[in-house]
């Protein structure tokens, strides 16, 4: 069989795309000499970020992710074979949003204008097996190609999105969400329910009247709670025809569950002190 005639597995994913604003303004006032002071700037930017640690939440459930300069992109495949799918599907997105809302906390924190970015479905090919081409001689690493990004739809209208800017509606430091995206996880929660887990979705997405919201319930407890601006960005270039839903906060019970932990702790280590000062009396 030729390359040609070949059929490669077409794998589901999540993809998200966040961009520095702001970032190549000094480049360019400096003439992409980074022998100008200028330019410093956004190098303490990228430091001070520590953009190689930008995966520390969704990582755990084997999301990727891939920088470069001011472009930070992450993947998650969607894998339904995997027992508690759902559960793995609502805590990445759960997750990716943390990633977007530390990155632009800090960097808005730091003085910078900070970040936008994009989350989104698609689809990519599996077609490559190797990361990176090394040399067998000196173990020089002579081309990176990381497989999860390869003819990867989902990060394509993610960066094809953020990069059309305030011309198409997507303006300022936020998070925008695909309605495609929201509508496949809809899709996939309400498919088949788990064993022990019952899912339920609740939402308003067009009745201007109310807040526009998406959540998911598992076992008649919220599990996560999107709430978005009520201006609709309504997406039309490059063969990409969405909605687009400026998000603006979460209710997460991962975040509660955490909290309540580290309160449990926290009460546990005070008593901890009260005891032995007790015994010191």
């Amino acid at each position: 069989m030729t390359d040609s005639e070949s059929i490669y597995e077409i794998t589901e994913c999540i993809c998200s795309w966040y961009d520095l604003l702001g970032y190549g303004k000094p480049l360019m006032d400096a003439n992409w000499n980074l022998k100008d002071k200028r330019c410093e700037s956004q190098l303490k930017r990228i430091k001070s970020l520590d953009l190689t640690h930008v995966n520390k939440f969704s990582s755990i459930h084997r999301t990727t992710s891939f920088t470069l300069n001011d472009g930070i992109v992450l993947n998650f495949d969607i894998n339904s074979k995997v027992k508690y799918f759902k559960n793995q599907l609502v805590m990445v997105l759960d997750d990716l949003l943390m990633e977007y809302e530390g990155l632009n906390y800090n960097d808005v924190g730091n003085g910078y204008p900070g970040v936008r970015g994009i989350i989104t479905y698609g689809h990519r090919y599996d077609y490559m097996y190797a990361e990176s081409t090394v040399s067998v001689a000196d173990s020089f690493t002579s081309s990176f190609h990381p497989r999860v990004f390869q003819m990867n739809t989902a990060f394509s209208k993610a960066y094809l999105m953020e990069s059309s800017g305030s011309r198409a509606g997507i303006s300022g430091n936020f998070l925008y969400i695909d309605k495609y995206l929201i509508d496949k996880i809809e899709h996939l929660i309400l498919e088949q329910n788990e064993e022990d887990l019952k899912f339920r979705v609740e939402k308003n997405l067009n009745n201007a009247d109310e807040d526009y919201y998406f959540t998911i319930f598992r076992n008649n407890e919220i599990f996560l709670t999107l709430e978005f601006d009520k201006k609709i960005v309504e997406y039309n270039q490059s063969g990409i025809d969405t909605k687009l839903f400026k998000y603006l906060r979460r209710i997460s019970l991962q975040d509660q569950l955490a909290n309540e932990s580290a309160f449990r702790e926290g009460q546990r280590y005070l008593q901890m002190e009260i005891d032995e000062f007790k015994e010191n009396e």
